[in-house]
């Protein structure tokens, strides 16, 4: 799973994404190993978006591109954004958590996490 944000300078630099974004996205459910995405949002100018991918290549795969190469060479063309971040997390062991509409998001990633048990979760290995 990726996950990352941008704080956009002004409406105007937000604008310029919401209008590309329709292009972003379908270069993104079309490459290779993409699974699913939730795009998010916090007032008043953060905008984010997690994605699932099959394994960390795929993932970097999409990074490289075009169109996700044109927003980062927007972005990074100077007084477009705040900062942002990125982070990557890799699936390594449990089960789906419930709530707050996961269930829907876990409809598509069974093929990818095992079935819940009624077993505690184990604590991380140290």
């Amino acid at each position: 799973m990726m996950d990352g944000a941008n704080q956009f300078q002004g409406p105007t630099s937000l604008w310029w994404v919401v209008r590309h974004w329709p292009a972003l996205r379908k270069e993104m459910t079309g490459a290779r190993g993409y699974i699913a995405h939730r795009v998010w949002y916090v007032f008043p100018l953060t905008l984010g978006i997690t994605s699932w991918w099959q394994d960390e290549n795929a993932a970097y795969r999409f990074a490289h591109l075009p169109v996700h190469r044109t927003f980062w060479r927007w972005a990074a063309s100077g007084r477009k954004t705040r900062g942002g971040w990125l982070a990557s997390y890799q699936y390594v062991s449990g089960g789906p958590l419930w709530g707050n509409g996961v269930e829907s998001m876990m409809d598509r990633l069974r093929a990818f996490v095992p079935p819940a048990s009624a077993r505690p979760p184990r604590p991380p290995a140290e």
